[in-house]
């Protein structure tokens, strides 16, 4: 009777959406890192399975919660910009940015059921083994792959989002070798150290290599105890030292893109745009133009796509300074920096709320998109900012079961 019973269950109506949720949470991570059209289409589903059975219960907890609405915030900022500022890129900023509103339904998505961030999880992961994988045999026996190639061996993007993502994917491979023994023991370490290899000495990409540097210090400094914390920092400190001092691939990297910050700042205003044509120098004009424009208005801004580059060919024009930080000063003022920041604060804040082993992976998360911040606006980019729009949807909705039960 027991048997038939639970066999019977797997027809039922809520069994089949719970069914229905679990293989779009986890298709949904496995597009982040691979499809865009996949990553929207599945948002899509999520949205259809909230709106199928919403849960006004849950909506009250949800709206009083600071990671729902300051996202919300930043977003109506630059829209009521529009209407004071107007910029001929501000519509499709705008248009970038309305992934801050879809926090309040992943909040409901991953409300059905709490197993849902697992999966997830799983399927980021094999996502990034998958590219993993492929990378190193497009590295080693130099396989045609789209538009990847042999120095440069990325699979479905480009090389800076593909980076960024093996270091999380990279951090949390390394998180389950110390909870697994035997064979998943080896095959989470082999799959850690490949990952980090890749990253530092195969794909191109000095992001990646400040990610994963940023998250992994952060979560083994929030894993240890306090007595041992001194220790890591000089390890930390060691390691860095001989990565900077003996010849690698990574070194070389680093050391052109501190060349290119000198070159940019010491060139005439003649040569200005030849000087700085190259990666870190254009962050470096991007950083220097951004400046001049906020001065101009400090406190409400220039509104939304005011930032303008022509490139050097005049064919083209950057509307991204490549600086979150920036592009919400620039856009919002000081006010939108405000804004954006205490949305930082609460998601630190909740992180803090949620069991050891979470925490520290959601704050070294967090620790490693505030560093790649510097150099690249991620909220802006759809790949790196859906990811943290998700995983602020995840911790919002582990704050209200945290709510609801206590």
């Amino acid at each position: 009777m027991i048997f038939a019973a639970t066999f019977f269950n797997y027809f039922t109506p809520q069994h089949r959406f719970t069914t229905f949720a679990t293989v779009i949470a986890f298709f949904l991570g496995f597009s982040l890192p691979t499809s865009n059209v996949l990553m929207h289409f599945l948002l899509v589903l999520a949205l259809f399975c909230v709106l199928s059975k919403p849960n006004g219960y849950f909506i009250k907890f949800l709206y009083k919660n600071p990671l729902i609405w300051l996202p919300a915030l930043v977003f109506l900022l630059l829209l009521l910009s529009i209407l004071t500022q107007y910029n001929v890129y501000g519509v499709k900023i705008i248009y970038k940015y309305k992934k801050l509103l879809f926090i309040l339904p992943l909040s409901l998505f991953f409300l059905i059921s709490q197993s849902l961030s697992k999966q997830f999880v799983k399927g980021f992961l094999l996502a990034n083994a998958i590219i993993l994988l492929t990378s190193f045999f497009i590295w080693e026996f130099d396989l045609p792959f789209g538009k990847a190639y042999l120095s440069n061996p990325t699979v479905f993007k480009m090389h800076i989002t593909q980076n960024f993502f093996m270091a999380f994917a990279v951090l949390i491979w390394l998180q389950q070798t110390f909870h697994h023994k035997g064979i998943k023991y080896g095959a989470y370490a082999l799959l850690t150290c490949l990952g980090v290899y890749n990253i530092f000495f195969i794909v191109q990409g000095r992001t990646g290599y400040l990610a994963l540097v940023v998250a992994f210090f952060a979560w083994i400094f929030l894993l240890c105890p306090k007595t041992y914390q001194l220790k890591m920092i000089i390890v930390a400190l060691v390691l860095g030292a001989v990565l900077v001092i003996v010849p690698n691939p990574a070194n070389v990297r680093m050391h052109t893109g501190i060349k290119e910050i000198q070159t940019c700042l010491a060139a005439s205003q003649i040569n200005l745009l030849e000087a700085c044509s190259t990666s870190m120098g254009l962050r470096t004009m991007f950083a220097l133009r951004s400046w001049e424009l906020i001065k101009e208005a400090p406190i409400l801004g220039h509104g939304a796509g005011s930032f303008e580059h022509v490139s050097k060919q005049g064919d083209f024009i950057i509307h991204n300074p490549h600086n979150e930080y920036l592009i919400q000063t620039l856009q919002s003022g000081l006010l939108g920096l405000t804004v954006f920041l205490l949305w930082m604060w609460y998601f630190f804040r909740s992180a803090c709320q949620q069991p050891s082993e979470i925490k520290n992976m959601f704050i070294a998360v967090l620790m490693s998109y505030m560093a790649c911040h510097f150099f690249n606006s991620f909220l802006l980019d759809s790949s790196e900012g859906h990811l943290f729009v998700i995983l602020t949807a995840i911790l919002s909705s582990r704050s209200v079961y945290f709510k609801t039960q206590h």
